[in-house]
């Protein structure tokens, strides 16, 4: 069956006849290390009902992006928000986006019986970034990602903002920027107080390795959020991802060297990975600005995901949901030393 997702564990572990920490998953994209939390306080986000307006955390991320908590909304992983981006996106014309593309904006348009118009990204360029987004064809919202999942490619800002102008919405996915060296100067979230069509959606669960917690937020105007908060579920983010936000975000100090530990890791980390990478023969890894590589094949690349998957317990990203990708393509999540050791260990073999 073609793979939708990445970090599936449970089922390759049941497909595979083995535990699931016998796999080592490059399938999804977190960071390595995982931050240190105090057991007593999260016990705390247990017993009682969560804070539905999320006070606590909407005030820690303001903090860190220079906006009033009314202009920040917590969710149940980023993909929840997508949701609500999609209802509001639902009514307002044609939809578009660069494929390929994350699977999930499409899932979202459809709770709403609307669609997503992909037009082509070009599958080829170099490792100099930012770089600047191409102009887009006409329509009423645009969906973007920045960093681009699945290829790697950071835009500038400069090359995005007039997209403020063109489209009645313009959602920005910057799930993976906080991971990104020097990203932040590409951000939008400097734009959303002056731009009431844009909206900036976040995680926190692949900056901090707690994609169990389902923990991300949007930045938007009030009102947009006022209304998303409308609609959800009364608790639509549980009490345990909430205290672990309130240890992880407890100052902006903290979140700061947290991204600069990040920040390392991707930049020491990537440049030896995409060199040996580089070294394999039959594949080639694009050029990457976040933990993340699209691996392009010189033919089908399906055979090859399987028995590194078989011979040697490691999940690779299948990318034939990616619109505009096919069997020539794989994604693999960066690791720490060891695991990319044996990620290129597994390749090596199985190459031959």
């Amino acid at each position: 069956m073609q793979s939708v997702h990445g970090g599936d564990l449970v089922r390759a572990a049941n497909r595979l006849g083995v535990s699931s920490d016998q796999l080592l998953d490059a399938s999804a994209s977190l960071v390595p290390f995982t931050p240190r939390l105090s057991w007593r306080t999260l016990q705390n986000g247990l017993r009682d009902y969560p804070d539905r307006s999320h006070s606590c955390v909407r005030q820690a991320l303001s903090a860190i992006h220079h906006l009033d908590p009314q202009w920040v909304l917590p969710g149940n992983g980023a993909a929840e928000l997508f949701t609500w981006a999609a209802r509001d996106a639902s009514v307002l014309g044609l939809n578009v986006s660069a494929s390929p593309c994350f699977a999930d904006y499409q899932r979202a348009l459809a709770c709403w019986d609307s669609s997503l118009n992909e037009f082509p990204l070009w599958l080829q360029w170099d490792g100099e970034f930012p770089q600047r987004f191409a102009a887009p064809p006409q329509g009423s919202v645009l969906w973007i990602c920045n960093p681009h999942n699945p290829t790697g490619q950071l835009w500038s800002r400069e090359s995005l903002e007039p997209l403020l102008h063109q489209f009645d919405l313009v959602i920005c996915d910057e799930a993976f920027l906080s991971l990104v060296p020097d990203g932040e100067v590409q951000s939008l979230i400097p734009l959303v107080a002056d731009h009431s069509n844009l909206v900036v959606v976040r995680s926190l669960t692949k900056l901090y390795a707690i994609a169990g917690l389902r923990l991300g937020y949007a930045l938007a105007h009030p009102d947009r959020l006022a209304r998303w908060a409308s609609w959800r579920d009364p608790w639509p983010v549980n009490g345990l991802a909430l205290a672990a936000a309130d240890q992880l975000l407890s100052s902006s100090e903290r979140y700061q060297k947290w991204c600069k530990r990040v920040h390392h890791w991707v930049e020491q980390e990537g440049a030896w990975m995409q060199e040996r990478l580089s070294e394999l023969p039959g594949i080639a890894p694009m050029p990457s600005a976040v933990n993340f590589f699209l691996i392009r094949g010189e033919q089908s690349l399906v055979s090859l995901r399987e028995r590194v998957e078989r011979h040697h317990g490691l999940l690779l990203r299948d990318c034939r949901s990616f619109e505009g990708l096919g069997e020539n393509w794989l994604r693999i999540g960066l690791q720490d030393r060891r695991g990319n050791r044996r990620i290129l260990k597994a390749l090596k073999q199985e190459l031959r």
